[in-house]
């Protein structure tokens, strides 16, 4: 028999072992196409737009040994806001009592680095200690103890400065999902009343007149219903002269809904009040109805298309209110999609694999901010 044979089925005898026994836990390391990996000197996502290019950070993962995430953290990104550490479950301990030092790290990264905050969230149904929840006082007390932290919090991360004498901190969501039945049936609305937005505003204000302050809120790529709902808040706040800068569309989609024209036509009005735009938390599921086990080529193009499209929308809206996009999360394993609805490694929503590769999205989304 002929020995290249011999050696080439041998080859391929082994080479079919390795793969069968690769144990399959990182599911979205299957491609069935060549995943893109840019030249070192490639265009970075920050470098590309005209408007800061953001991620969600934590503390640990700043200072912990991971490298990886830091190098391409500060490659392709330009603005970070702290997924939980700078939320008021996180910073309110305790009556007239804060722990700023995780959301302290965060901005001395930033500071560091060159990178903006996006504070992250002041007031949240969600996200409030036990200790307040319970809380056993007056309303008035209550409301006190609200105010109290608001301007304490906004006051304490107005103090990091830039070398040009701005604000590390440079925005609030002062309050987060706030037409919600869990947010009208939550504490806020019980004890601060109907007009506790308004209130937290003009506190985040009253504690620094130049930090801009946004409303934050997810389905408003969809639910034209919400989107008014924003909108008419908005123009009661201008009525009043409530001070407010902003809105946070999170833009949590799916590669197939909504599509881009639903995102259009409920943006318009929200860019039609003048404010800041901002898209917040972006990530796009390919896998809702878990009928995937690998990340096929078909739907990593459908996501790649999609996201080069809202790059692409964004750009439509006016210079002077593009406050940016900001992604929730890096790698598609560190994505709370992962976890909801369903715990699930079937899901595949991000810019980056999980060994930190790019993947076609990113390739995606880049062409659509040139």
């Amino acid at each position: 028999m002929n020995i290249n044979k011999i050696l080439s089925a041998f080859a391929i005898i082994i080479a079919t072992i390795i793969v069968s026994c690769g144990g399959g836990l990182e599911t979205d390391q299957v491609y069935t196409t060549p995943k893109p990996t840019p030249a070192p000197n490639a265009t970075t996502l920050k470098s590309a737009a005209t408007f800061p290019i953001g991620n969600i950070v934590s503390a640990n993962r700043l200072s912990g040994s991971d490298n990886n995430f830091t190098s391409l953290l500060n490659k392709e990104f330009n603005s970070i806001t702290a997924e939980n550490d700078m939320k008021m479950g996180a910073m309110f301990t305790g009556q007239n009592t804060y722990d700023f030092s995780r959301g302290d790290a965060i901005v001395a990264y930033a500071k560091a680095n060159g990178f903006r905050v996006h504070g992250h969230a002041l007031v949240w149904h969600a996200s409030i200690p036990t200790w307040l929840k319970n809380f056993t006082g007056t309303n008035a007390e209550f409301e006190a103890q609200v105010k109290g932290y608001i301007k304490a919090t906004v006051a304490h991360f107005a103090l990091a400065k830039t070398t040009d004498g701005k604000s590390v901190v440079a925005s609030w969501d002062v309050v987060n999902e706030a037409f919600t039945n869990e947010a009208l049936a939550g504490p806020f609305y019980a004890k601060l009343g109907s007009d506790y937005v308004a209130k937290c505003f003009t506190w985040a204000k009253e504690a620094n007149s130049e930090v801009k302050l946004f409303y934050n809120d997810y389905n408003l790529d969809s639910q034209t219903s919400k989107v008014k709902s924003v909108v008419d808040m908005v123009a009661d706040f201008k009525k009043r002269a409530i001070p407010i800068d902003g809105i946070g569309s999170q833009m949590h989609v799916g590669y197939s809904y909504p599509d881009i024209a639903t995102i259009s036509n409920t943006l318009s009005p929200l860019v039609g009040t003048g404010l800041l735009i901002h898209f917040s938390e972006l990530d796009m599921s390919v896998n809702r109805d878990l009928v995937l086990t690998s990340f096929t080529a078909e739907r990593s193009n459908a996501q790649k298309e999609k996201y080069k499209s809202i790059a692409v929308l964004y750009k439509t809206i006016p210079s002077a209110q593009r406050f940016g996009i900001t992604f929730w999360g890096v790698r598609d394993n560190d994505s709370w999609l992962r976890g909801w609805p369903v715990v699930t490694e079937y899901e595949w929503p991000l810019l980056f694999d999980s060994n930190y590769g790019y993947k076609a999205a990113y390739t995606g989304f880049l062409e659509g901010l040139k």
